[in-house]
């Protein structure tokens, strides 16, 4: 594929998936939409068949790194994981001297506009950081170099690594990275205010019913308490529920949304009575006051189902907080995402690149993430790290929940922008515009508006 082809392909990128770490927190920010292909469960030591490689067609080698002098740039968005980057490349350099990486670090905000136009213009990140929303597209375009011949054997140890997320970083066969981490969700709840309302703590065998009840004991009006922090966010929040529910969001060829199926308009409106019976703070709330970055915190939210990636974050506070899993619908449901390292198709030395990835994946560096307690590593066996790295917080509870029902969400390809208007109109609805029994109708009719003026 030649260049031309490549930027005509990235071009039609639009920003149409938020990493791990974004909140849609209502119609002003629903551009930023939750980015997550998820994994359904992690592989190898967790117990679940070990991954293979699939059957790759033929693709050219790299040629092999050869000691020589190199420099190789390192794309990412994270600047609460700079610390523990730090550390891998100090690590990487006493192995490999003469390679230098080069941080680059690109806000969130500005990360996929940037890569967008970089990779357009011809120059980018020799390796950087990709999602699994954006990767078909850059993979499509032929813009990223096939990581193949460093998977399995003495490489990278795939049947150590959640088995969805290594398939969702194949393109047609071929290999282009591995998940570096992935998170799951969790309930986080403030001890004391559950013990002023005399309420029990949250369990894993709380239910939706429990999970309700709770938020109406917590709710405390004249202390300006909220019970619960629904975020309107596609990954903290509401995939979640319409999977308890047995419910989906798109179709099984991913061309149509189906948010009026009974499960999923169900869970839809299960959600929009703790906006309506004020036990979550309200839409233009929240627009103001997020939920997870100040409200929680402050003490002014009782519990509040959010990330694993926020676990440094809140195990800083001055707070006695806890963890439990996610409630049970008709099931246990959690979404999980992993980040993957890549690598340019232009990159200046591939050989370096490719070290540098096949180290990262490596136990040394996935164990390096892991005790910086900043994210979950992939590598099966390096968990642990992560776990302890926050005494405070019981941070098993995300590991168990991603290894026993964790869920995958495949998305359809370069097709972003039908998520957003499904969340613009359910935050329209959250906030009272839209009656809850036809939300999620007219959710489902924005949604296929678009995808259908993607397949004409």
């Amino acid at each position: 594929m030649n260049d031309d082809t490549i930027t005509a392909s990235i071009s039609s990128l639009t920003a149409r998936a938020a990493s791990r770490r974004a909140v849609v927190k209502g119609a002003a920010a629903s551009a930023a939409l939750a980015a997550l292909g998820m994994s359904a469960a992690r592989a190898g030591a967790q117990g679940t068949p070990e991954a293979s490689p699939a059957a790759s067609p033929a693709v050219a080698a790299i040629t092999p790194y050869n000691g020589e002098e190199a420099k190789v740039t390192y794309g990412f968005w994270d600047t609460a994981q700079e610390p523990a980057i730090d550390s891998q490349i100090a690590a990487f350099n006493a192995k490999f001297p003469k390679i230098t990486i080069e941080k680059q670090i690109v806000p969130w905000a500005d990360y996929w506009t940037q890569l967008q136009t970089a990779v357009a213009g011809g120059s980018t990140f020799d390796t950087l950081w990709m999602n699994v929303s954006n990767f078909p597209t850059y993979a499509a375009a032929g813009a990223l170099l096939p990581i193949t011949q460093i998977v399995g054997g003495d490489g990278i140890a795939i049947d150590k690594l959640p088995q969805t997320l290594v398939e969702s970083y194949a393109f047609e066969g071929v290999q282009y990275g591995v998940p570096r981490d992935f998170d799951a969700i969790a309930i986080y709840y403030n001890k004391k205010l559950f013990d002023d309302a005399g309420v029990a703590y949250p369990t894993d065998e709380w239910t939706w019913d429990d999970f309700r009840a709770a938020a109406e004991k917590l709710t405390n009006k004249d202390a300006g308490i909220w019970g619960v922090g629904m975020q309107t966010s596609f990954q903290e929040n509401w995939i979640n529920f319409i999977y308890q529910n047995d419910g989906t969001l798109l179709n099984a060829d991913l061309t149509k949304v189906v948010l009026t199926e009974p499960a999923a308009d169900e869970a839809i409106q299960y959600i929009t009575k703790f906006f309506t019976d004020e036990l979550t703070p309200s839409i233009a709330v929240q627009q103001s006051n997020p939920v997870a970055e100040t409200l929680f915190p402050a003490g002014q939210v009782a519990f509040i189902p959010a990330g694993s990636f926020r676990a440094a974050t809140y195990g800083a506070l001055d707070l006695d907080l806890g963890v439990a899993p996610l409630p049970t619908g008709k099931k246990k449901a959690t979404i999980t995402h992993g980040v993957s390292n890549v690598i340019w198709k232009g990159a200046s030395n591939p050989g370096a690149a490719l070290e540098w990835v096949k180290w990262l994946h490596g136990e040394e560096a996935e164990t390096i993430l892991g005790k910086s307690g900043a994210t979950i590593p992939a590598l099966a066996g390096t968990q642990q790290g992560w776990v302890d790295a926050i005494p405070k917080l019981d941070l098993q509870v995300f590991v168990d929940s991603a290894e026993d029902f964790g869920f995958s969400f495949n998305w359809p390809q370069d097709v972003g922008d039908w998520l957003t208007a499904v969340q613009d109109v359910l935050v329209d609805g959250w906030a009272g515009n839209i009656p809850a029994d036809q939300i999620a109708a007219k959710a489902t009719d924005a949604g296929n508006a678009i995808l259908d003026q993607k397949k004409s």
